[in-house]
């Protein structure tokens, strides 16, 4: 097993705030309607490369399609839509050398609680024992805020993620901290990596051999990603809520 850890500084998003901006993505979904399969904004417009294949909209049992590429064939359903208890979508991607299903759920969009997604994919072209892979992830909003503000740390981790296939499987936790006089959170993100079934052995020596380069290309790609979120998210948090409700639309809506 190779256990890989790393800390970065990422500039912190108020808990209001996130309630605020889902709240005006939500406003912005609830306030198009379909027609003949078109998704239409409230001004008429109509949204590209969407279309609604089954159901009313935004209901329960609805598909929506994407027309933008006709290499692959894109669909979300929506299995649940109330503000107040839970929003659940389903995604499922297939193209010529993949194909990908997944699920998502945020409960309680007015105050978000938790947020859960899972999935699987089959890759076509590749060795059988990375050919299918499945994963998930759950955020437990509150006990993540309550770290990234007070240290107060819960008994597991607020943020926990898994990919496995054949040939192995990947863990990460990560938990944040008060970064001190910046104000910026302090997230520690742990990743272990095992391989599986008769490829354990091997795994066990591949791992050891290449450790030290897994740790350097774990920690560019944080602090790679940690750059960018501190980039963007200052920007972001210091746009009004009607500035975002812009930014949030397509950026060139089909006319009437």
């Amino acid at each position: 097993m190779a256990v890989l850890r790393h800390t970065v500084s990422l500039a912190p998003v108020p808990l209001p705030w996130l309630a605020d901006a889902l709240a005006v993505l939500l406003d912005l979904a609830e306030g198009t309607r379909a027609e003949a399969g078109r998704v239409l904004l409230p001004d008429g417009r109509t949204v590209p490369d969407v279309r609604l294949a089954e159901g009313r909209h935004l209901r329960p049992g609805a598909v929506y399609e994407s027309t933008g590429d006709a290499r692959e064939t894109v669909r979300v359903g929506v299995e649940e839509w109330h503000r107040r208890r839970a929003l659940r979508l389903a995604l499922a991607v297939s193209a010529s050398d993949a194909e990908v299903e997944g699920r998502g759920v945020l409960r309680r969009p007015d105050r978000p609680r938790l947020v859960e997604i899972d999935g699987r994919a089959r890759v076509a072209g590749v060795w059988s024992a990375l050919s299918r892979v499945s994963g998930s992830a759950r955020l437990r909003c509150d006990d993540w805020w309550a770290a990234a503000e007070s240290g107060h740390r819960g008994r597991t981790a607020p943020l926990r993620a898994r990919v496995e296939c054949g040939a192995g499987r990947a863990e990460l936790r990560a938990v944040p901290a008060p970064g001190g006089l910046d104000g910026h959170w302090r997230v520690t993100v742990t990743v272990r990596i095992r391989g599986r079934r008769l490829y354990r052995p091997v795994a066990a020596i591949a791992l050891t051999l290449v450790r030290g380069r897994l740790q350097r290309s774990f920690a560019t790609t944080l602090n790679d990603l940690a750059t960018h979120w501190n980039t963007e998210i200052p920007r972001v948090l210091a746009l009004p809520p009607e500035s975002l409700h812009r930014e949030l639309l397509p950026t060139d809506p089909t006319p009437p």
